[in-house]
């Protein structure tokens, strides 16, 4: 589990900013392209959970959304997990005493990808679920 200070983001987070560009990237992937979207699975690290839980003891869900890095490029696709708490995404941590992904003053984030899509990152043969 991280040992992040209070003057850190959590691992796994990426900066409110970022996210919301990709979410938007999804949003015109999807009004704009005729290709079929591919992706079959992600891969999530298990550090994503445990600063989730750690970091958002209150939260009574977490909310997926999909993100492109490139807006016309499907295989580009990520996995964004953001901590719910009374139906409203928590995407900033309480603290708001600036992280790794801002400067001063800016609020750390709490949104979480390091996620990999599959194809290219499935997983190994056998698996029963991507069989």
């Amino acid at each position: 589990m991280s040992t992040n200070n209070l003057n850190e983001d959590p691992e796994g987070t990426i900066p409110v900013n970022q996210a919301v560009q990709l979410a938007a990237n999804w949003r015109v992937y999807l009004a704009t392209s005729e290709q079929a979207f591919v992706a079959q699975s992600f891969l999530i690290p298990i550090i994503n959970f445990q600063n989730i839980l750690q970091y958002n003891p209150d939260a009574d869900g977490v909310r997926a959304y999909i993100g492109l890095d490139d807006p016309t490029d499907p295989t580009t696709a990520q996995l964004l997990l953001v901590p719910v708490s009374g139906g409203q995404d928590i995407v900033s941590l309480p603290h708001g005493n600036g992280g790794k992904h801002g400067g001063a003053g800016s609020v750390s984030s709490n949104v979480y990808d390091f996620t990999s899509v599959c194809p290219p990152m499935c997983a190994a043969p056998g698996s029963p679920l991507s069989e």
